[in-house]
Order: C-alpha cells, then structure tokens, then sequence
C-alpha cells in the first residue's frame, strides 16, 4: 500500500479496489470497537447515576423532614420567636429561621394562552370604550391608562422565520444584510456491517 505525505502523518491511500475494500472494512471494526466501548463506559454511567440519584433522593427526603419538624417547632414558637412579630429572621446558635412573604404569580385558571391573549385584548377594548364615553377627563384619562397598562401585559415578539427563509432562499437573498450560503460538498464513508468480516 503506498503512503502519501501530509502535512501532520503519513496518509494511507489504496492503490487498488481491494485495498479500498479492505480499508472500509477496517474503517466498519473501528467504528464498531468505537460504539462497544461507548455502550460500556454508557452502562457504568448509568448505574453510577443511578447510585447517585438514590443517594440525593434520601438526603432530599431527609432534609424535607427536618425542614417539616423545624416548621412546626417554629409555627408553634413563632410569637416568642419573632418578638411578638416585629422579625420575620430569627437567628440561633446553628442557624437561621425565617418567615419569607409568599411570590407573586400570574396563574390562567385553566385557560389557554390564546384565551388569556383574547381575554386581555377584549379588556382593552371594554376600558377604551369606557374612556370613550366618559365625560370626566380625569376619569377617561384614568381608563386609557388602564388599558395601555393591559396592552403592555402582551408581548409582542417579531424573529426572524429562518426555515422560511431558506424555503425561499432567492426572495430571502435580495434582503440587505442577508446571506444564504450553502455548506461545501463533504465525503463520507459508510461501512455495510455485514460485509465487513467478509472483507477484512
């Protein structure tokens, strides 16, 4: 088999139909040992995550326990903890105990996104129209705020469609600052599985 130069290591090139043959076979078992021992270190992967995932699950349900007994201790304390409530950060030798006020959240009631969207939408209408008919200006002015404060509550976000684009890659290309370019033609090789013990 003649060896040709490149810039790093010596490149084998098959000088015939057979030695391509070969090689492609020898290029199948590679690509086999390679998926052989990815499947191993995979196997010794999982059952160390699943070692792990038993480990963190008992110390979650640990610490969730002695969260849950040092809540009620606390509830139960809590007057003469906080100082009659002027604290909601108790401090003791081994730690902190606090009180946080609850997170706002934005819940649908079951309602779809697009009925939330509608829901709001038909609002605005209803507080312009309102607005519309006031003859008070403060009051009027107090409504259109009201509804711009909703319109806001939407969002409204424009991208670019780039599987669109490229569906219509000659309208696309006449966009300034747009560019569609094409990947260069790249080689490949492709063992058949079941010839490569023929073969080598």
């Amino acid at each position: 088999m003649a060896r040709a130069k490149t810039k790093a290591t010596n490149l084998r090139v098959p000088q015939n139909d057979a030695e391509a043959e070969q090689m492609i076979a020898q290029l199948g078992a590679s690509q086999r040992d390679q998926a052989e021992t990815k499947a191993r270190h995979d196997a010794v992967i999982a059952d160390l995550e699943t070692e792990h995932g038993k480990v963190m699950k008992a110390a979650q349900e640990e610490q969730a326990g002695l969260i849950e007994g040092i809540s009620v201790w606390a509830a139960a304390n809590r007057e003469r903890l906080t100082a009659g409530g002027r604290t909601k950060t108790v401090q003791l030798a081994s730690g902190t105990i606090l009180w946080r006020d609850g997170r706002y959240a934005v819940k649908h009631r079951g309602l779809k996104e697009e009925d939330v969207v509608r829901a709001i939408h038909d609002r605005i209408d209803e507080l312009r129209e309102q607005a519309a008919g006031e003859t008070r200006r403060s009051a009027a002015l107090q409504l259109k705020a009201q509804a711009d404060i909703l319109d806001g509550c939407l969002r409204r976000t424009i991208k670019p469609n780039k599987d669109a684009m490229l569906a219509a890659r000659e309208v696309a290309a006449t966009v300034s600052g747009i560019v569609i370019d094409r990947e260069p033609e790249s080689f490949a090789v492709e063992p058949i599985a079941s010839q490569i013990g023929e073969v080598a």
